[in-house]
C-alpha cells in the first residue's frame, strides 16, 4: 500500500493534480532522500572550506585545467544548484502525477541522481585543491 492519508481539513486545501502525489509514500520518500542527500552536501562543504584556500578552481576543460577560478564560497553553488533540481523535478513530478505515475517516479530519481553526481564534483574539487 503506498498511500498516506492525509486529514481531510488539510486535504481538501489542496488542488486535485496535486492530492494524488501528496497520498504517494514512495514520492514523499524520494523527496526526502534527495533533501537529505541535498543537506549532506552543504554539510560536508560547511566542514571542509575552513581547509580551502581563497581561490578555487570550480571548473575543468578536456586537458583538466582549470578554466574557472572563484573564491572558497562559490563552491556552496552545487548544494543551490542541487536544491532547485529537487523543486523543479518534484513540482514537475507533482503536476505529472495523475497522468504518468512513472514519470513523476523517474523525475524524483533523477533529482536524487543530480544530488549524487554533485557529491561526486564537490569531492574531486577538495581532492583536487586539497593535494
Amino acid at each position: 500500500m503506498r498511500q498516506l492519508p492525509l486529514p481531510t481539513a488539510l486535504d481538501d486545501r489542496f488542488p486535485t493534480w496535486l492530492r494524488a502525489a501528496l497520498h504517494d509514500r514512495y514520492f514523499w520518500a524520494m523527496l526526502i532522500v534527495a533533501l537529505f542527500v541535498n543537506l549532506g552536501l552543504f554539510a560536508f562543504l560547511m566542514l571542509v572550506s575552513p581547509q580551502l584556500p581563497p581561490l578555487v578552481p570550480l571548473h575543468f576543460d578536456g586537458a583538466g585545467t582549470p578554466d574557472r577560478i572563484e573564491s572558497k564560497t562559490a563552491i556552496f553553488s552545487l548544494p543551490q544548484i542541487g536544491l532547485i533540481m529537487i523543486v523543479l523535478n518534484f513540482g514537475l513530478g507533482a503536476v505529472s502525477y495523475r497522468r504518468e505515475t512513472l514519470v513523476s517516479y523517474l523525475l524524483a530519481g533523477v533529482a536524487i541522481g543530480v544530488q549524487l553526481l554533485l557529491w561526486i564534483a564537490a569531492i574531486l574539487i577538495v581532492r583536487v585543491v586539497t593535494v
